[in-house]
């Protein structure tokens, strides 16, 4: 690892040291009706303590931290040095994804990431086979084509819940006039904010300091920046930012009724476009939700994007274990006194118009 993306990962984990203690300081001090966003779901609370040594590696251990990030999305580099290709490229439908989608919109593993390779030249993985469908569905639906533009003024896109950074990772590249906000846990930010500097040398990536976060949220001054990353409990600082496109996969699903919305007024106060969510109506170990697309449709014109079944968003045996771990590190919490067998309620793929009038209306593409 070269000096300088050593020093900034330095700067990086203790950036995070810092939001934790800030994030702490404030659940002491805040009342219970105002802790939605500054305490985590349960759920989450619970799955943090799976990966918080990330803190204490070693900065050249981050050139690897693509076989880290199984903890936020499930996608195991086992899958691909142990599996079949051949399936692997059926059953996650890549290729229908990608059918009569621009070349310039077809997305590849990054170099030093995780996949399989194949003849065409295609480097695909799980994630790359997730975001790959909200940047076709936002193609499909028109939402990329202002996002792309080179000219004008700087566009915004808000992703709540970023995991790694993968998904602004690809978009920052296909719309080069495009500022990316992660809203996001501070020890999920510790894998995005890694991620996107070391993939991202020549961009501009602003991770929240408290001294200094309020000047950056103005417009003008957040437009000199590719991405910038927030913790959660920040939220209501972006409140003057107009942002053009919102998205959210398989996080929502995770949270309490209270945090989603939270985030769904958010959006409909300050997205001027639509918000893509591709969620389950509740993760089946969350039992801090109601339903989600109940939630969604008190607020938003739902346009339900068909055929989007569990099995097309990445690798089933990577989603198993990732169900795995948030089921064990529940029960070692106390969240659930015993294992349970859930039942697994398929994906829904929404793009969501902030359009108040139609709050209640579903419409479904054939």
């Amino acid at each position: 690892m070269k000096e300088r993306d050593g020093a900034r990962i330095r700067k990086i984990k203790s950036e995070i040291v810092g939001m934790l203690a800030e994030r702490q300081s404030l659940e002491q001090s805040v009342r219970t009706a105002e802790k939605s966003l500054v305490h985590p779901s349960e759920l989450w609370s619970a799955s943090c303590s799976s990966f918080d040594y990330l803190l204490g590696l070693r900065e050249e251990s981050f050139e690897k931290l693509r076989l880290h990030t199984y903890h936020l999305t499930g996608d195991n580099y086992q899958t691909y040095r142990f599996g079949d290709p051949g399936q692997f490229r059926q059953v996650s439908n890549i290729d229908g994804l990608t059918d009569g989608i621009p070349p310039e919109y077809v997305l590849n593993e990054p170099s030093g990431g995780i996949g399989f390779r194949y003849d065409d030249g295609r480097f695909l993985s799980g994630d790359i086979a997730r975001f790959q469908r909200v940047v076709s569905t936002l193609y499909r639906h028109g939402l990329l084509h202002d996002l792309s533009k080179p000219g004008g003024r700087r566009r915004h896109l808000l992703e709540i819940g970023g995991g790694y950074g993968g998904l602004v990772h690809h978009l920052s590249r296909v719309c080069p006039n495009l500022t990316c906000v992660i809203v996001d846990l501070p020890e999920t930010l510790l894998f995005s904010a890694s991620y996107l500097t070391l993939l991202n040398p020549e961009k501009r990536i602003y991770l929240y300091d408290r001294g200094s976060y309020r000047r950056i949220m103005r417009p003008d001054v957040m437009d000199k920046y590719d991405f910038v990353l927030i913790p959660n409990y920040r939220l209501q600082s972006m409140r003057g930012v107009q942002f053009d496109v919102a998205a959210n996969i398989a996080s929502f699903q995770e949270m309490r009724t209270s945090q989603v919305e939270e985030y769904l007024d958010f959006v409909r106060k300050t997205c001027t476009g639509a918000l893509y969510s591709c969620n389950q109506d509740r993760y089946p170990w969350n039992a801090e939700l109601s339903n989600l697309t109940e939630l969604l449709a008190r607020r938003f014109l739902l346009t339900e994007v068909p055929d989007a079944p569990q099995e097309r968003l990445g690798p089933t045996s990577s989603r198993r274990r990732i169900g795995k771990m948030l089921r064990r590190a529940a029960v070692v919490s106390g969240l659930l006194d015993r294992p349970v067998i859930p039942v697994t309620q398929r994906y829904r793929e929404y793009v969501c118009r902030p359009t108040p009038e139609h709050g209640n209306k579903l419409v479904t593409l054939v």
